[in-house]
C-alpha cells in the first residue's frame, strides 16, 4: 500500500464553505480511478505557523495505482477545476507502508508492533 498525502494551504480569503465544497467533488475519484482504496480528508485542529489547514491522504494498492493515479484524468480534472482555483501552496509526498504499528490487547500501555518490534510477550 501507497499513501499519497497532500497538505494544502488556501489562498487569502478563501472560506471553509469553499474548502468543504471542494473536496466534496472528490467524491468519484475512488469508483473511477483503478487502485484508489480510499481517499480520507481532513482539517488541522490546531493553528500552526505554516499555513496548511487540511490534508489529503489517497491510499493506493501499489506504485502501478500511483502512477495512474498522478496522471489519471478524473483527478487532473478535479484539481484543475476545484483545488487549483483556491490553493495558495500544496506539498505532496508519496508514502510506501513499510511498517504498521498496532496496539497490543495484551500490553496495558505498551504499544505492540506488527514487525517485530520490542521484547517478545510471555503468555
Amino acid at each position: 500500500m501507497i499513501a499519497h498525502i497532500v497538505l494544502l494551504k488556501w489562498k487569502p480569503g478563501v472560506s471553509e464553505e469553499q474548502v468543504l465544497d471542494a473536496f466534496s467533488h472528490a467524491r468519484h475519484i475512488p469508483n473511477e480511478v483503478p487502485g484508489v482504496q480510499r481517499i480520507s480528508i481532513g482539517r488541522h485542529y490546531g493553528e500552526s505557523k505554516h499555513g496548511f489547514t487540511h490534508a489529503i491522504s489517497v491510499h493506493l494498492d501499489d506504485e502501478h495505482a500511483l502512477e495512474n493515479y498522478m496522471t489519471h484524468p478524473a483527478r487532473l480534472e478535479y484539481l484543475a477545476q476545484y483545488l487549483d482555483p483556491i490553493e495558495e501552496e500544496r506539498i505532496e509526498i508519496d508514502v510506501p507502508t513499510t511498517m504498521t504499528l498496532r496496539p497490543d490487547p495484551r500490553r496495558n500501555w505498551e504499544w505492540g508492533a506488527s514487525v517485530g518490534m520490542g521484547p517478545p510477550l510471555e503468555d
